[in-house]
C-alpha cells in the first residue's frame, strides 16, 4: 500500500511540475511574397501607354496640320475666286484698249519700235522678267514690213487660275513695201547705149488676217496689268446644241376640268397685257407689267399646262401684232398660276 501511495505522490508531483513548465506559444511566420514581377509589369505597361500616347499625339498633330493646310488652301482658293469674280469687265476693256493697239501695231522705224517697247512695258506686271528690255515681247529683229490694226472686239473671258484670260477677235493687215525696177514706157526714153530707161518704183503687198488675241490679265484694287505674253489662236465657234431642262420632265400634263378655264384666263390676260397699263393688271399678277398698248393681242398659238401641288405651270407661246403695220411679235413665257377663290392669279411670269 505504501508503495502505491508513493507512486501516486510521485505521479502527482510530476504532473504539477509538468504544469509549471511553460510551453512557448508557436509564433506565426510571416513569409514576404515576391512582388517584383507585378512591379515590372506595371512599369512596362506605363511605358507602353506613354509610347502609345506619344505616337497618337504625333499622328493627330500631323493629321490636324494636314486638315489645316487643306482648309487654308480651300479658303485661299475661295478668296482668289472671289477676287477673280470681282474683276470689272468694262474697266478691263478700257485698260486693254490701249494695250491692243500698242501690241498689234508695229512700225519699222527704230523710233516707233522704241516707243512701242516703252508703252508695252507700262502695261505689264512689275517683275524682273518684264523689266528686262531685251525681252522677246519688246524686240522686233529683222522685220521687213509693218502690221496695222483694223478692228477688234471682245470675244470671250475665261477664268484661268490666278489670272483672267481676255480673248479678243482682232483683224489686222500686214504691209510689206518692195522696190522694183520697171522700164520707162515713154518713147525716146533710151540711154546712150540705146537701151530703154528704167525707174525704181515701190510696190505694196498687203494681206489681212483675223485671229483671237489671248491676253492674261490680273487685277488689284480696280487697276489692271497684263501678266503674261499675249498669244494668237484660231477663232473657234461659240455655237452649241444645249438641251434645256425644265419642270416638264417631272410633271404630267394637266387634263383636268380646269384646263379650259385656265386657257380662257390666259387669253383674257394677254389681251389686257397687250393693251392696258401695268396698273390695270395688279389684280391679275403679282408683279404687274405690260406692253402698254404698244401691240395688239392676236392669238394664243400654243399652251401646255402642268399641275404641281397647289399651283399650275403654263408654257405659252403668244402672238401679238403691231397695230399700224400688222408686223407679228411672238413671245414664249413660263407662268406660275394659282387659283385664289375661283379667280386665277399669275404669281410669276418669265420669258423663255
Amino acid at each position: 500500500m505504501s508503495n502505491e501511495k508513493r507512486e501516486k505522490k510521485l505521479k502527482s508531483r510530476l504532473r504539477e511540475r509538468i504544469k509549471r513548465v511553460k510551453v512557448p506559444k508557436k509564433e506565426k511566420s510571416f513569409i514576404k511574397k515576391d512582388h517584383s514581377k507585378l512591379v515590372a509589369l506595371a512599369v512596362w505597361s506605363l511605358l507602353v501607354g506613354i509610347l502609345f500616347i506619344c505616337i497618337l499625339t504625333i499622328f493627330l498633330s500631323i493629321n490636324t496640320r494636314s486638315v489645316l493646310n487643306d482648309t487654308k488652301k480651300v479658303v485661299h482658293s475661295r478668296d482668289e475666286t472671289e477676287e477673280r469674280e470681282e474683276i470689272s469687265i468694262p474697266s478691263a476693256e478700257q485698260f486693254l484698249t490701249g494695250f491692243i493697239s500698242q501690241f498689234i501695231n508695229v512700225k519699222k522705224t527704230s523710233e516707233d519700235l522704241e516707243k512701242r517697247k516703252n508703252e508695252l512695258q507700262s502695261y505689264m506686271v512689275q517683275s524682273e522678267e518684264f523689266a528686262n528690255e531685251s525681252h522677246s515681247l519688246y524686240q522686233m529683229p529683222d522685220i521687213q514690213g509693218e502690221r496695222i490694226l483694223n478692228s477688234y472686239s471682245l470675244f470671250n473671258v475665261k477664268e484661268k487660275g490666278d489670272y483672267t484670260l481676255f480673248q479678243y477677235r482682232v483683224t489686222f493687215k500686214n504691209v510689206v513695201e518692195k522696190q522694183k525696177e520697171v522700164p520707162v514706157k515713154k518713147k525716146g526714153d533710151k540711154d546712150k547705149k540705146g537701151k530703154n530707161k528704167t525707174k525704181i518704183v515701190t510696190e505694196t503687198d498687203e494681206s489681212s488676217q483675223t485671229l483671237l488675241l489671248n491676253i492674261p490679265v490680273v487685277s488689284s484694287d480696280e487697276v489692271f496689268s497684263v501678266s503674261g505674253v499675249p498669244y494668237f489662236t484660231k477663232e473657234y465657234s461659240l455655237k452649241g446644241k444645249i438641251e434645256k431642262e425644265g419642270v416638264k420632265k417631272h410633271l404630267n400634263a394637266y387634263t383636268g376640268e380646269e384646263k379650259e378655264d385656265i386657257e380662257t384666263f390666259l387669253v383674257n390676260f394677254f389681251e389686257k397685257y397687250a393693251s392696258e397699263d401695268k396698273e390695270e393688271l395688279a389684280y391679275m399678277m403679282k408683279e404687274p407689267h405690260s406692253l402698254g398698248g404698244s401691240f395688239l393681242f392676236d392669238e394664243l398659238l400654243n399652251v401646255e399646262i402642268y399641275e404641281d401641288k397647289s399651283y399650275f405651270i403654263a408654257y405659252a407661246k403668244v402672238r401679238f401684232r403691231e397695230e399700224m403695220t400688222n408686223i407679228p411679235y411672238v413671245i414664249s413665257v413660263e407662268m406660275k398660276i394659282v387659283n385664289k377663290e375661283g379667280n386665277y392669279f399669275v404669281e410669276k411670269m418669265d420669258y423663255q
